[in-house]
């Protein structure tokens, strides 16, 4: 049996630890400096509490797989060392330079005969694993998610199904695609949603993810007379709003009977209320003992789900669902712990086993590439890509622009004369150099300031919230001098100076917002947005109306717990959105979270107009940083 060192193998720079003593100098740095939270100070005590003093490995990988889950990752990388945990967490030059004369202390070995620490299948609070002659240590629930999830997702997409009346599916198929591409990956997944009862479709924006999705819900219920139980959902209920919106819009151009209508779904529902059950109000029940009975489900902006959410939403399905999951697996993932989608997108062009692509011949009429046997398996054949974008066109800057930064394929660096190139030559684009000086920042506010001031002959809400949602100021960060939360707050100061607006409690006509957490009771979720707006005949009274899944909600301010104004948002919020103008602001200095995703995600925010303000330099140090989740489910 594993027993836990109550005492120093070693003596490390007169930091020696034993009862009462004080803890080694990286983690008193890292306090200091405030990488390390209060709450791993929290979890170290919790732990010590429980299996008695930690040694140096133990509290190096309890602390840094906390600070790695805070920053989306699954997995501590233990081939890596303390250090190298430090550069990719961002930590300072000065916490690096403590964690390099630790970094001879941090021992596998001692972590191997730690009751901290188990094999697979065995309960520690922390869990050793290898892939790849590579090791790892991860969280022991986290290690079950993504275990299960790579079970059940490899158990559905593994079997083909037998199509019961395949010359009707061709018909119907040609009736609905008009094979002017050859290949039509529209059509060709359409196709595969009959032969595979676990389906991925990423494309970038304008690829007719949306287009594609409303054929095949035609195409399941014509073939099934209408009687089929469609379920939609999206992570978020901006997402959820916009998928139900887009999915209704396609669908009108069927023709379809009235039971055939009857029966495909009018809103799509986040998945937190589907797998709840919760229509606007209550609590969240326990979703693991839930099931799903739906025919097709359909989940959009999958990219954004989490591990545990994704664990969640797979163990509810009933058996015999289909699952779709759309997505572009080139945006920014999730928020929480896990990069699902992205790590489930494993192949890196269109190609199938010969098997699938012989029956995807035979059922749209033109070839299907066939994948080299190594990729040849049934996630690969239940994978497909929306190659051809139809909003953007050759001549535009945005498409241009976009597919510089996803550097499919690219192998060297992008140099700042490439962007610097497209901004000048085409019209769509803009670049301006930017610094976070107090005239940059008082031009921003003037011109957000001009249009709240628009707001005063806007008294629809619908209408309010269209108009600010022509354009999106967005920023790389949240927190610090440069991030959305300083800048709101200065704007807010600017408003109030300007004397321009009546104001109560903080409240005023026009005033954008959008929801940071979930509220049951209220029905409005994380990343909803709204806008507040005058009571008429009512001096000084206003409500928030708040775009959910379900329409605009009416709300009165002193109702909402958890919002906050929106004049400049985070990337990560932006995402299910879209803008017909997008400003992103660069940071002054580089940063760990000034990748390639994030770059690709904010300018493909962006319908009409992008301008970028900022060093071009660091826009291609962004490009050139691939964002790196560590999970073992990518790893497989």
């Amino acid at each position: 049996m594993k027993s836990l060192s109550l005492s120093w193998k070693k003596t490390w720079r007169g930091d020696q630890m034993g009862d009462g003593a004080v803890k080694p100098a990286w983690f008193r740095q890292g306090l200091e400096a405030g990488w390390i939270r209060r709450s791993e100070e929290e979890l170290v005590r919790f732990l010590e509490g429980e299996f008695g003093e930690l040694n140096q490995s133990e509290l190096l990988i309890s602390v840094f797989l906390s600070l790695f889950e805070e920053e989306g990752h699954v997995v501590l990388p233990l081939y890596k060392t303390p250090p190298e945990w430090g550069e990719i967490l961002g930590v300072d030059h000065q916490g690096i330079s403590v964690l390099r004369s630790y970094a001879s202390s941090f021992e596998i070995s001692e972590l191997s005969d730690s009751a901290l620490t188990g094999k697979p299948g065995e309960m520690a609070p922390y869990i050793m694993d290898k892939i790849r002659e590579k090791s790892f240590v991860s969280i022991n629930r986290y290690r079950n998610y993504e275990e299960k999830i790579d079970s059940l997702i490899r158990k559905k997409s593994s079997a083909t199904a037998e199509i019961s009346e395949p010359e009707k599916l061709k018909k119907q198929l040609d009736e609905l695609f008009d094979n002017v591409l050859i290949p039509d990956w529209q059509k060709a997944a359409a196709a595969l949603s009959f032969l595979k009862t676990f389906l991925i479709i990423s494309g970038g924006p304008g690829t007719g993810k949306t287009t594609t999705v409303a054929r095949i819900i035609a195409l399941h219920q014509n073939l099934n007379l209408g009687k089929l139980k469609i379920g939609l959902a999206a992570p978020t209920g901006k997402a959820a709003g916009r998928m139900g919106e887009a999915i209704q819009k396609e669908m009108s151009g069927f023709e379809l009977s009235d039971e055939m209508l009857a029966n495909i779904p009018t809103e799509a529902k986040t998945i937190h209320r589907m797998l709840s059950g919760t229509s606007q109000k209550g609590l969240l029940p326990d979703a693991e003992k839930r099931k799903l009975h739906y025919d097709l489900l359909i989940v959009d902006e999958a990219s954004m789900i989490d591990l545990r959410m994704m664990y969640r939403l797979l163990t509810a399905l009933d058996e015999r669902t289909r699952l779709i999951l759309l997505g572009d697996r080139s945006q920014l993932a999730s928020v929480e712990a896990g990069s699902v989608f992205a790590d489930l997108c494993r192949k890196t062009k269109n190609g199938f086993s010969e098997e699938i692509a012989e029956k995807l011949s035979d059922i749209t009429g033109f070839d299907l590439p066939v994948s080299g046997a190594a990729e040849a398996d049934g996630l690969h054949d239940a994978t497909i890509y929306l190659t051809k974008s139809f909003r953007f066109d050759e001549s535009s800057g945005i498409g241009k622009l976009a597919a510089l930064v996803k550097a499919d394929g690219r192998k060297d660096l992008v140099r700042a004369d490439e962007p610097e190139e497209l901004f000048e030559s085409l019209g769509d684009i803009e670049h301006s150099s930017f610094t976070f000086n107090g005239e940059n920042l008082r031009k921003l506010a003037d011109d957000l300031l001009d249009r709240l001031e628009k707001t005063a002959a806007i008294d629809d809400p619908e209408t309010m919230l269209k108009f600010w949602k022509e354009g999106a100021m967005l920023t790389c960060h949240r927190r610090g001098l440069e991030g959305s939360d300083r800048l709101n707050a200065y704007m807010e100061q600017m408003i109030a100076a300007s004397r321009k607006l009546p104001i109560s409690d903080g409240w005023y006509h026009g005033r954008p917002v959008i929801i940071t957490r979930n509220d049951y009771s209220l029905g409005v979720f994380n990343g909803d947005t709204g806008v507040c707006v005058r009571e008429e005949g009512k001096s000084g009274s206003y409500r928030v109306w708040v775009d959910s899944a379900g329409g605009m909600k009416p709300i009165h301010p002193n109702r909402l717990m958890h919002v906050n104004p929106a004049y400049f948002l985070t990337v990560h919020k932006s995402q299910g959105s879209e803008y017909n103008r997008v400003t992103l602001l660069l940071p002054s200095e580089d940063s760990p979270v000034l990748t390639r995703e994030l770059l690709y995600t904010a300018i493909t925010r962006a319908r009409s107009e992008f301008r970028l303000l900022g060093s071009l330099e660091l826009f291609c140090k962004g490009i050139n940083r691939e964002t790196e989740r560590f999970t073992m489910l990518g790893m497989r």
